[in-house]
């Protein structure tokens, strides 16, 4: 079903150039790499500069087995003997591996250790791109429950899209509660634009319209979303505002009709940020990012907007309280005399359990922090074989380094489950590079974002092990 949308499509542009939407037109879903940069990036890894992506995957592996073994020795020491728990290091949070096309040349090794669909050590994201697609991509995902499905309809797929795929795509969504949306996104330079028989506005406008239908569907089921989105940062940016004031409005009209008791629920109780932050996805993975650092500085501010200053006469109240508490806690401060030790003293000749000088009282609680809305993928396929030249290089190595820690995914992009492993190790190297980091605590890192992002819809067992770094099952 994937080769119907693929083969002999004329969606694909007729030369290769960066970034990584500019295809060639013998319907492969990624942009074959000319002679000069597959050099650039051998020459590069020779240097020793980035590691290789299947070096990156060794080196991953033995740290997995080696921490596999260490925790199976302690464990050992005990009265019964334990399996010690598959250390996941590879979470990959983009490709389209359920297409089986042919593999890369760059992830191929007469060497190569396999880590197959129903191995631990990898947790992958498969992407549909069309309609089309969309039930190969579920059957594909249905064969390990280390496999996530995808299911949207990405910019360039738009010209045969049917008048109800925003309901099929609800109904599909609904039955498989694993499913994220994506491939989903906007793209300016896609020759679907310089195709589509009404002209070039119209057809940004219905890439517009779809892509923002398939964003306000992933809000509102609750999944994490994969955008991908070239050339378009402007108009993203348009969107996101758009949806911020809508939902502004509707709290307001809410507001309004609770005042003027006509019900509507919630009224003044309604936190405006939670609510806000509601009209948007759980989470949105900028896939294979190719902006630049100002783009990503961008996003995080628009994320930061949507926690603005509530209005409601409870939060004002809320606000006063807090100004009058922390007058209070200056000048306890100021006389030598801090929170924690004044409640020690309070309590030091208590015998019920309370804090006392010899058990000092629990930490207050952190004030809650909301998840992320941003994270931003990066890939080998696309970050570093795709856009290859000095100034792309450049400017993604300076947008790795503008994204917080805790926001960066690895993705694979890759159309072959084969080279999954070894496209999610590449992309691994590339950011430990840029952020002169170690491979493995990057690998660890991007396992640890990767399950938060996919936290909305995760259902199996796996947990966050804090004490060591890793993700275990």
């Amino acid at each position: 079903m994937a080769d119907c949308f693929l083969t002999n499509n004329p969606l694909f542009f007729d030369t290769a150039k960066c970034p990584c939407c500019s295809f060639l037109s013998h319907a492969d879903l990624f942009l074959p790499l000319d002679s000069s940069s597959i050099e650039k990036v051998e020459e590069d890894e020779e240097k020793g500069s980035m590691l290789s992506p299947h070096d990156a995957l060794e080196q991953i592996m033995m740290a997995a087995s080696s921490s596999s073994q260490e925790e199976g020795t302690e464990k050992n020491k005990g009265e019964e003997a334990t399996t010690p728990p598959t250390r996941v290091l590879l979470i990959d949070t983009h490709g389209h591996p359920h297409l089986n096309r042919e593999r890369q040349a760059e992830y191929i090794s007469s060497s190569e250790k396999k880590v197959n669909n129903n191995n631990n050590n990898l947790i992958a994201l498969s992407c549909a791109v069309s309609q089309s697609d969309w039930i190969t991509t579920l059957n594909y995902a249905s064969t390990s429950k280390h496999i996530l499905p995808g299911l949207g309809v990405h910019p360039w797929y738009l010209d045969s899209l049917s008048p109800n795929y925003l309901q099929d795509l609800e109904m599909l969504l609904k039955q498989h509660p694993n499913a994220i949306v994506g491939e989903i996104g906007l793209c300016k330079v896609a020759k679907f634009i310089r195709t589509y028989p009404d002209g070039k506005t119209a057809a940004l406008t219905l890439q517009r319209k779809v892509f923002q239908e398939q964003l306000q569907l992933a809000a509102k089921l609750k999944r994490p979303t994969s955008v991908h989105c070239v050339k378009s940062h402007g108009v993203l940016l348009s969107i996101l505002k758009e949806m911020k004031e809508k939902a502004k409005l509707e709290l307001k009209e809410i507001r309004k009709k609770k005042k003027n008791g006509g019900g509507g629920g919630g009224g003044n109780e309604i936190n405006e940020s939670d609510f806000v932050r509601s009209a948007f996805p759980p989470a949105i993975g900028m896939h294979s990012f190719t902006g630049t650092a100002h783009h990503v500085k961008e996003l995080l501010a628009f994320e930061e907007s949507l926690y603005g200053h509530d209005t409601n006469e409870s939060s004002k109240k809320k606000k006063k309280q807090q100004k009058k508490k922390d007058a209070n806690i200056q000048q306890n401060n100021e006389a030598g005399v801090n929170e924690e030790t004044t409640l020690i003293i309070q309590n030091k000749n208590n015998t019920n359990g309370e804090p006392s000088l010899e058990q000092p009282p629990p930490p207050l609680p952190e004030q809650r922090k909301p998840q992320p809305l941003f994270y931003f993928g990066f890939s080998h396929s696309i970050n570093v074989l795709m856009c290859s030249s000095d100034k792309s290089r450049k400017q993604t190595s300076e947008a790795i380094r503008a994204v917080p820690l805790h926001r960066v995914l690895a993705e694979s992009d890759v159309h072959s489950h084969e080279d999954v492993a070894a496209a999610t190790a590449g992309a691994i190297a590339n950011i430990a590079f840029c952020m002169d980091m170690p491979i493995v605590d990057v690998a660890k890192l991007t396992a640890r974002n990767g399950l938060l992002f996919f936290g909305s819809l995760w259902q199996s067992d796996y947990i966050i092990k804090d004490t060591g770094g890793g993700v275990v099952s």
